[in-house]
């Protein structure tokens, strides 16, 4: 009980120290678009919480026709003395299509994502990810490998 008391204090104080708001949709392509990030500790350096942020962006597919999720660390961290500056975690999406019940995981294998600015905001890209959802409802949630809140949100696939 300790054990799970203790990972939620820390995904809380992750929650904190990296904003702890979940994304709106504004209406700008560049916004998170109905997901909502996930909160988590982190490995490579000392004290390394922080977000796997994500957005759906209908409006620039990838590589495709699919639909593409794209997420981005956002950690903070105290570099260790005797280790290169990173914080990063393995990301995992597991997709559904609510209208056709079709499932699966994209890319497929975890994605490792990091950050290697401690203190400040991250300069990792966005990376893309793409799936064959199909036309529809499409949930997702993203976890990590890590102890985690995960993120999840729905989005439309035309």
């Amino acid at each position: 009980m300790r054990t799970i008391r203790a990972v939620v204090v820390s995904v809380a104080v992750a929650a904190s120290l990296t904003g702890g708001t979940a994304a709106a949709s504004t209406g700008s392509s560049s916004d998170p678009v109905g997901i909502s990030p996930t909160y988590t500790l982190g490995g490579g350096a000392i004290g390394c919480v922080g977000t796997v942020d994500a957005r759906f962006d209908p409006v620039n597919p990838w590589g495709g026709n699919d639909p593409v999720v794209w997420v981005r660390p956002e950690f903070t961290f105290v570099p260790g003395v005797f280790t290169f500056p990173y914080c990063g975690v393995e990301a995992t999406l597991r997709w559904k299509n609510l209208d056709t019940g079709a499932s699966g995981v994209f890319p497929g294998p975890p994605v490792p994502l990091g950050d290697n600015t401690p203190l400040s905001p991250t300069n990792s890209p966005w990376v893309p990810m793409t799936a064959p959802t199909g036309a529809g409802r499409v949930e997702v949630w993203i976890d990590t490998n890590f102890p985690h809140v995960q993120g999840r949100g729905i989005f439309v696939v035309s």
